[in-house]
């Protein structure tokens, strides 16, 4: 998974990236979880000579599917074609697919789901591909034409063997060529997963801090509290929120804020097992999801966690920030259905943990006995 090497913020890095989609000789289209245009990179553009009103915001997939479709051939039924091609995107069920154009262009097409519903569609020109592959057949077929005529040509030995020495020439020079064109392949197909790395990154972690991001720790965690309940064990949530966060961001600034944010997912990281999960919820509150583990144990990892964080200073400039953290913790119990209902417990007890005083750890237990 890439790492982003820079202390830069996360508008200034989504517009690299989106600079340097631009720069790749191949189409991106990004659908959003609602199959909405989110960007189209400069080569999806030219390729498809896109006219202006297709490039206003708005735009819809069914209107860009619309004008690319209509350069293809043989498609009787072009508005049917259109309805399949839609419904196998938003399906996810699309296979790597070559369109022939009417142009003489042949793309390779491919549709990729992101874990929150994200298409990311991509469009490779491979008409040399299939240049290459026309001069292969070209060659086999001259070589077979000159086979039948050597069979049946009373021409002298010098002149055959003058046939066969030209015939083994243009093998290999139609050998090389085919070893080049698997060579560009090969390298575009590992740009392209690079890509699709990349942008899997982006689509499920936090830009800031490195940790998940809501949708990916919510998707991730119901899955390990199904798997756990297969495996007849517990699961734990932990909610953390750092305290007089807002004091912070007004005393020092913002970017005293972000480091901040970024040192308490370090600790919260390094401080649990490697099966555990690591999200930021949004601002400066945090989930950890603790698959196959007892109650009894979640409480004792939380107060660990409260105690590193008030026990490590974070240094800005010339001041010295203490931290501290408030944590509720909630068992998932056999009549959740959904990791929300646990997270919901565990926010309860953490809004009661910040309201007796921060810097400590509350289990939604206590609060239900209170109540």
């Amino acid at each position: 998974m890439p790492s982003f090497l820079t202390a830069e913020s996360a508008e200034v890095v989504r517009v690299a990236l989106a600079e340097a989609l631009d720069l790749v000789d191949f189409g991106v289209v990004l659908l959003n979880p609602a199959m909405q245009p989110r960007f189209l990179n400069r080569h999806f553009v030219t390729m498809w000579a896109l006219p202006d009103e297709l490039l206003a915001p708005g735009t819809t997939f069914r209107q860009l599917l619309d004008h690319v479709c209509a350069y293809q051939v043989l498609l009787p039924d072009l508005a049917a074609y259109i309805d399949q091609r839609e419904g196998a995107v938003h399906d996810g069920t699309v296979v790597p697919t070559v369109m022939d154009l009417t142009d003489g262009r042949r793309i390779l097409f491919k549709c990729a789901v992101a874990a929150d519903g994200s298409r990311v569609l991509t469009y490779v020109d491979i008409t040399r591909q299939k240049h290459e592959e026309d001069l292969q057949q070209h060659a086999r077929d001259d070589a077979e034409r000159i086979g039948v005529e050597l069979r049946f040509s009373n021409e002298s030995l010098e002149s055959q063997a003058a046939y066969l020495a030209s015939l083994a020439e243009a093998a290999d020079d139609a050998a090389r060529r085919a070893d080049q064109a698997k060579r560009r392949l090969e390298q575009e197909m590992s740009e392209r997963q690079e890509l699709e790395a990349q942008l899997r990154h982006m689509a499920t972690t936090d830009a800031l801090t490195g940790a998940m991001n809501r949708a990916q720790v919510l998707t991730l965690g119901q899955r390990e509290l199904e798997r756990v309940r297969t495996m007849g064990q517990d699961l734990a949530v932990l909610m953390l929120d750092i305290d007089h966060f807002k004091s912070i961001n007004d005393r020092y600034g913002h970017a005293c804020g972000d480091d901040v944010l970024r040192n308490v997912v370090g600790q919260l990281s390094s401080s649990v097992r490697r099966i555990d999960l690591v999200g930021r919820l949004g601002g400066e509150e945090f989930a950890v999801i603790l698959p196959a583990i007892p109650a009894s144990t979640a409480l004792r990892v939380a107060e660990r966690l409260r105690s590193q964080v008030a026990n490590t200073m974070v240094t800005f400039g010339d001041a010295t920030i203490r931290l501290t953290v408030s944590i509720g913790v909630a068992m998932a119990r056999d009549t959740d259905r959904t990791i929300e209902q646990a997270l919901a417990r565990a926010d309860a007890a953490l809004y009661t943990a910040k309201g007796t005083g921060r810097d400590r750890v509350v289990s939604c237990d206590e609060v239900e006995a209170v109540a």
